[in-house]
């Protein structure tokens, strides 16, 4: 196995456990994919990873090598292992993530679950040498059907993707989240289908949604929406950019019962975008940051989208950030600045926070990998003071 160095500076984050090696860490190059040791300046090993070649250089493994065929399988084991220990949790859901990279200590590799097809994405280039195993690993896992999805522009940069067990998936799948039926498009919908970091945080506006009106915001396929409207809300205002994405908020909407002509349906841009004061307010963005560097854009950008739709906040306010490259810390503040709490030209406005979340139980994150906590939600309360 090559050795390469790392700097006095970056020796002690992967020490503890930190999964990643930015290029300026490393001592030496390797071919991408190849299996390298990490060495300290006294030529001492601390961990091991894959040569990836990118800004993240190295995806680490772990201290000690082990045969890349056994380290897939033992991990992907043990990841399934997890979820079915979260079976309690999950309740009447059968779509949710089996393995979720870094936080499952297979970094920059992804596997979701929608009912009986699975979905793989690689978010880092030095998996494409050991596909293979991690293939032959979910065959042994009892997997029957597996498509690969194309659309990480650092690794495959193409759109689309292939079957590697099984035939393809249909174009339109029906799949269940707490008792609540979703269509997901596994070939051409968002990240691999569907947002299934969200789905707690669904489960939440459900509960929340009684008696009230409700508008959602970046909408997608309406999955807040179907929850709040399952929930009892008296109306929902479902608002998307993407025409194909309302109308697939409207089949899901058919798909759980409910009639789509007694709620509201709005192909409309939300950064120009006005509309009624509502009850609760979703408002869940695409992240508005990937610049590692752009604290200040970022917190603008969330500050400005904020400032925008606060007249439309009558009561409740849940707000979400999938942005990795801002802290909560930063987001927080963000929104705090975007709704005026505390400013003196809108002395009568005063908020709470009522709740806060983060990535679900089948999205783990080390402790060590900060980066990896990269979902912030909060529901607000607006109060005339």
């Amino acid at each position: 196995m090559k050795r390469l160095g790392l700097t006095q500076d970056t020796v002690g984050s992967v020490a503890r456990g930190h999964p990643w090696v930015y290029r300026e860490g490393l001592i030496g190059s390797a071919s991408v994919g190849e299996p390298v040791e990490l060495l300290d300046g006294k030529g001492k090993r601390v961990a091991w990873g894959l040569y990836e070649g990118g800004a993240i250089t190295i995806r680490v493994l772990g201290r000690d090598p082990v045969p890349m065929p056994e380290l897939v399988a033992t991990r992907l084991r043990e990841s399934f292992a997890l979820r079915a220990a979260l079976r309690g949790d999950l309740g009447d859901t059968d779509t949710y993530r089996v393995c979720h990279g870094e936080g499952d200590l297979l970094p920059g590799l992804v596997i979701d679950r929608y009912a009986g097809v699975f979905v793989l994405r690689l978010y880092a280039r030095a998996w494409e040498k050991h596909l293979g195993l991690v293939v032959d690993a979910l065959r042994g896992l009892g997997v029957e059907q597996l498509w690969r999805r194309f659309g990480v522009g650092k690794v495959d940069d193409k759109e689309g993707g292939e079957a590697l067990i099984g035939d393809e998936p249909p174009d339109e799948l029906i799949v269940r989240e707490h008792g609540m039926s979703l269509l997901a498009r596994l070939k051409v919908g968002q990240k691999t289908g569907l947002f299934l970091d969200q789905r707690e945080h669904r489960r939440k506006v459900r509960g929340w949604a009684a008696g009230r009106s409700v508008t959602n915001l970046f909408s997608y396929n309406g999955g807040f929406s179907v929850a709040a409207a399952l929930g009892g809300a008296t109306r929902v205002h479902t608002v998307d950019v993407a025409p194909a994405a309302i109308d697939d908020a409207r089949a899901i909407f058919k798909l759980n019962g409910i009639d789509p002509g007694r709620h509201v349906f709005e192909v409309a841009d939300v950064f120009t975008w006005r509309g009624p004061k509502v009850d609760l307010l979703i408002c869940d963005p695409p992240s508005l940051t990937h610049d590692k560097d752009a604290d200040v854009a970022a917190r603008k950008a969330y500050r400005d989208l904020h400032r925008h739709i606060l007249p439309s906040v009558g009561g409740w306010l849940a707000t979400s950030s999938c942005s990795a490259r801002l802290p909560l810390d930063r987001w927080e503040e963000a929104v705090r600045e975007g709704l005026g709490h505390g400013n003196p030209g809108a002395p009568t406005v005063r908020w709470t926070r009522l709740y806060s979340g983060a990535e679900p139980p089948d999205h783990p994150v080390g402790l060590s990998h900060p980066e990896g906590r990269y979902l912030k939600f909060m529901l607000l309360a607006r109060h005339e003071a």
